[in-house]
């Protein structure tokens, strides 16, 4: 093997490494994310997100948040969940456990951006429909990340539920007992969108 070979295996494993530990950077922010929503740590979620302007959240029965200041609206926690008007920390009888599984990563050839696709399953204890209710859920996220400054932020969030079910009815009797909309917002400018 000549120089030139020698240098092109390395610089091609370096490329490798570096790959490889953005993909493990990516999969610890999108366990962060779920963590952070489950216990309304609201400063601490919102440091995940770019504050690139095509910053988004959409879920898919809550709403679509375009814009940093309609993706901070969207993880104000004391309005976040309409059946917990004011609070800002998660009531004792709230669980919300998000487990991200079977991620997907790929990054982009210059690896500054990247698409990432998770199954997320939950189990939780909310008040829907004036009630108490013991959850079991799952959906898939579709997201854009894209890395600022040497770390990995969420550029893009698109959850889709699959099932969102009372634990006692199981999936197949109630497939989805959606959230609650989320609050009417003012606009918030140019390029912002509540639904």
């Amino acid at each position: 093997m000549n120089l030139a070979e020698l240098a092109a295996k390395v610089n091609k494993l370096e490329a490798e490494v570096q790959a490889t530990r953005d993909i493990e950077a990516i999969k610890k922010l999108q366990y962060a994310y779920g963590y952070y929503l489950e216990h309304w740590e609201e400063e601490q979620l919102i440091g995940l997100f770019s504050h690139n302007p095509k910053v988004a959240v959409e879920i898919n029965d809550f709403g679509l948040f375009k814009g940093w200041k309609a993706v901070k609206e969207c993880y104000k926690f004391e309005d976040h969940y309409p059946n917990y008007p004011g609070m800002k920390k998660a009531p004792g009888e709230y669980l919300h456990i998000l487990m991200p599984t079977a991620g997907i990563i790929d990054l982009a050839p210059d690896g500054k951006t990247a698409k990432g696709r998770f199954y997320g399953f939950f189990l939780g204890a909310q008040r829907r429909e004036g009630a108490l209710r013991s959850l079991i859920g799952a959906g898939i996220w579709e997201n854009d990340f894209i890395k600022e400054d040497g770390t990995w932020k969420i550029l893009k969030i698109f959850w889709n539920d699959i099932i969102s079910s009372p634990l006692d009815e199981g999936w197949v009797k109630t497939p989805d007992m959606l959230n609650p909309k989320h609050k009417e917002s003012p606009p918030a400018g140019p390029g912002t969108t509540f639904l």
